[in-house]
Formats: C-alpha cells, sequence, structure tokens
C-alpha cells in the first residue's frame, strides 16, 4: 500500500495539480467498500428492488421483494475494509486529475463495522419472477413498470447486506464519518491534502434504542436485464455485460 501511496504522489507533486493543503470534499455515501461492499446511506432492506436507466443513469426505488435467506447465522464481528473507491468529489483544484485525487484519498480511507454479521439471499430469479406474477394479478402491466422492451433498462436488487451495531469512516487513521470532518492526510515527498466529509456514513444501533436488528450499513446487489429472449414466453432476466462503474453515482440521485 506504500508503494501506491508513493506513486500517487510522485503523479500528483509532477503535475502540479495539488498545493500544500489543498482542500477537497469527498461524498462517501455509496462508495465501494470492498468486502464490505456499498455503503448504506438510504438504509435500503435486503430484497429492495430499483429500476436503473443506464443511458441517464437514474435509479428509481420500485419495491421490496422477500427473498430467501441462504447460510447460517455468523457470529458477529468486526468486519473492515480499505481502498474505497467510487467517492464523489468536489472542490477540486482547476486542472488537476479527479481520477488521481479520488484514487490517492480512496487509498488511505477504510471504513470499520462493528459487531457485525453478513445476511446472503438466493434465489433472485424465482423472486423476480414471483413479482411479476403479481403484478400482474394486481391488474399491472410489468412491461411498462420493469421497462422490459427499453435496451437500457436493467433492474437492480439487493442481494445481501451487511448489519452492523456500529459503522466507521477513517480517512488516514482519523475517524471521519460525521459530516464536515476535515482531515489533513500527507501522501508522500511533503505533499498533503485535506479532505473534508461532506456526508454523514454513520450507520448503527442509535444509544438506547430496543431494535432487535442492527440496520443494513452496506450491501451488494445483484442487476438483470429483463428481457423476452426469441422461443421463450416467459420474461428472463439476464446477468451480466453490464458495467457498474456509475452505479454508485445512480444510488445517490435515487429517487
Amino acid at each position: 500500500m506504500l508503494k501506491t501511496f508513493c506513486i500517487l504522489a510522485c503523479a500528483l507533486a509532477a503535475s502540479g495539480c495539488v498545493k500544500p493543503a489543498e482542500r477537497v470534499t469527498a461524498n462517501f455515501q455509496y462508495s465501494n467498500a470492498g468486502n464490505l461492499g456499498t455503503q448504506n446511506a438510504g438504509l435500503f432492506e435486503p430484497g429492495s428492488l430499483f429500476l436503473w436507466d443506464t443511458e441517464t443513469n437514474a435509479l428509481n426505488f420500485v419495491d421490496v421483494l422477500e427473498l430467501t435467506p441462504v447460510g447460517g447465522a455468523p457470529v458477529p464481528a468486526d468486519i473492515s475494509s480499505s481502498n474505497v473507491a467510487s467517492i464523489e468529489l468536489s472542490g477540486v483544484p482547476v486542472g488537476a486529475n479527479d481520477a488521481l485525487i479520488e484514487a490517492s484519498v480512496g487509498a488511505m480511507s477504510s471504513f470499520i463495522a462493528k459487531s457485525a454479521v453478513r445476511e446472503d439471499y438466493g434465489r433472485l430469479v424465482s423472486a423476480l419472477a414471483g413479482y411479476v406474477t403479481e403484478l400482474v394479478e394486481d391488474g399491472a402491466d410489468p412491461d411498462i413498470l420493469l421497462r422490459t422492451r427499453d435496451p437500457d433498462a436493467r433492474l437492480v436488487l439487493i442481494r445481501s447486506a451487511v448489519r452492523a451495531k456500529e459503522s466507521e469512516l477513517r480517512i488516514g487513521g482519523v475517524d471521519a464519518s460525521s459530516p464536515d470532518s476535515v482531515v489533513s492526510i500527507t501522501l508522500g515527498d511533503g505533499l498533503s491534502l485535506t479532505v473534508r466529509a461532506g456526508s454523514n456514513t454513520s450507520c448503527g444501533v442509535p444509544e438506547g434504542s430496543t431494535a432487535q436488528t442492527s440496520p443494513a450499513c452496506f450491501f451488494n446487489v445483484s442487476v438483470f436485464d429483463p428481457e423476452y429472449v426469441e422461443g421463450t414466453p416467459k420474461l428472463q432476466f439476464l446477468q451480466g455485460g453490464t458495467p457498474l462503474d456509475s452505479l454508485a453515482a445512480a444510488f445517490r440521485g435515487v429517487r
């Protein structure tokens, strides 16, 4: 990891794009937290279904499906991730390399989920097919609601979650979970950067709460292409072939 920092620092210094103590604002909501999954700013539950327009990158909440749990009952444990990706930056100096700065900030950032358990769910296609059947029985048209004839439409389904008593975002080893937290980090060769956490990423069970279940602080999704395949009368839910690079930005604008 130190090698990564040095490479990034040298590249930034060589380009002259960042002055010492230059400040940027980083939005970590719905960022990619590695093995933890996607940061769940909206506290969406497993089974949450969204309609994604990949052309406009618009994401709309549809419904919550009942999914089938898989696996046993895991023992709560602290789970951490590092090298966070899909961060939204603002305030980047004119002429700077946004991607390089994002990679630098992400390389020094991590999430920690405390007393966490991972929930996984299966039979996703069966759940989608059952939902289509329910729509038809209720007199709705799934072809319209799910835009099955639109080549740009995809269905995004939350298929797993990490529930935690508490989660924490750290930048350069400093807690930055609360909005407006400001952290100074050094990338090497005297190059420094001030990062303002411009969004709230705290998640967990509030003090004094009697809730029996911890909130879903992170999630993973499966993406489906709903379409009719020649020779098959029923709607198919195909997977694969859809780039997910812009999905974090889509979640930040979910409606």
